[in-house]
């Protein structure tokens, strides 16, 4: 049996030649082409994994931007209603702390005394002081409660003084000096 070249004329060889040169050829650009674009590819694989860092960092400091936003609007929002329920407001609010104090006695099972008000009329200032004065004579057990209910009362009070002009000891009697403030606005 002869073999194929054999068989084959000189123009077929010829062009079997030049189709296999041809073949070579087009194997060695898509050799060369997939190199390129390997490389191509890796580049912006790179740039990609890159890009996506960038990204997940400023999703992270998106977070805490978002985070922080909400914790200032927490604080407006907090801030907000310690103006409306912490503070009194106008001059209705100098009646309301009268009527507070008022209040507070008799949660605390105490009579009303003699009080004596004064008022801060700085106008520069947006808070201005209330100041309460007051003498009483009470027990010790009736001081401890009248104190809770100062301090539970939703409106911001202060302590200012607390003078003793007498204890007796005998009868377990305190007579006490108490100046206690509040704060209002005038409203806008």
């Amino acid at each position: 049996m002869a073999k194929l070249s054999e068989q084959l004329t000189d123009k077929e060889r010829k062009i079997l030649k030049r189709i296999a040169l041809a073949g070579l050829v087009s194997l060695g650009l898509l050799i060369i082409t997939l190199f390129f674009w390997s490389r191509r590819l890796d580049r912006l694989n790179e740039e990609a994994l890159a890009l996506q860092s960038e990204v997940d960092k400023l999703a992270a400091r998106m977070e805490e931007k978002l985070a922080e936003l909400q914790s200032w609007q927490l604080t407006q929002a907090d801030l907000v209603e310690m103006e409306e329920n912490s503070f009194y407001a106008g001059q209705a609010g100098i009646e309301a702390f009268r009527q507070d104090l008022s209040q507070v006695f008799q949660k605390a099972g105490l009579p009303l005394p003699s009080i004596s008000y004064q008022y801060e009329e700085d106008q520069k200032k947006e808070f201005r002081r209330l100041s309460a004065s007051f003498g009483v004579s009470l027990s010790y057990p009736r001081l401890k409660r009248f104190l809770f209910e100062l301090e539970a009362w939703p409106r911001i009070w202060i302590l200012d003084q607390i003078n003793f002009q007498k204890i007796d000891n005998a009868a377990g009697i305190v007579d006490l000096r108490l100046t206690i403030a509040g704060f209002y606005y005038e409203e806008k």
